[in-house]
């Protein structure tokens, strides 16, 4: 498994000032950037979890194993959204992700759009209060 959790230099996004012009190449690369650190604080640290488990003996505690490793994906994904960690596009810039809530009537026009992060909101609580039955 360990192999998995590799991650070479060769492997980081271009930095910002060599991103292409083209819209759709601009797009991809700034979603490179985005993916490097999804997999890096996410995909990255949940596999560690899995990996340092023992090998479950029965159904029940390979589900919980499995929601264990779940939760540090997810909850990391919010803290990537919210800033936690220092995410660079090159030596010169840094990049910051963002989320929005947008709201559509029936015809698919937008009605509100709700940037939910980086606000400050703490969305990571909001994950929990959910896993937990606690919000609405």
């Amino acid at each position: 498994m360990g192999d998995f959790l590799v991650m070479s230099a060769a492997s980081t996004p271009r930095p910002f000032e060599q991103w292409r012009t083209d819209k759709f190449d601009r797009a991809e690369d700034a979603a490179y950037t985005f993916g490097y650190y999804l997999m890096q604080h996410c995909r990255a640290e949940a596999l560690k979890r899995v990996q340092s488990a023992s090998v479950p003996a029965t159904r029940e505690e390979f589900r919980a194993q499995v929601e264990v490793a779940v939760d540090v994906a997810l909850h990391n994904a919010m803290d990537l959204l919210e800033g936690f960690w220092r995410t660079e596009a090159g030596p010169q810039h840094t990049a910051e992700f963002a989320l929005s809530v947008r709201v559509m009537d029936a015809s698919q026009k937008e009605v509100e759009r709700v940037d939910i992060s980086p606000c400050l909101l703490d969305l990571p609580i909001g994950y929990w209060k959910w896993k937990d039955g606690g919000f609405r």
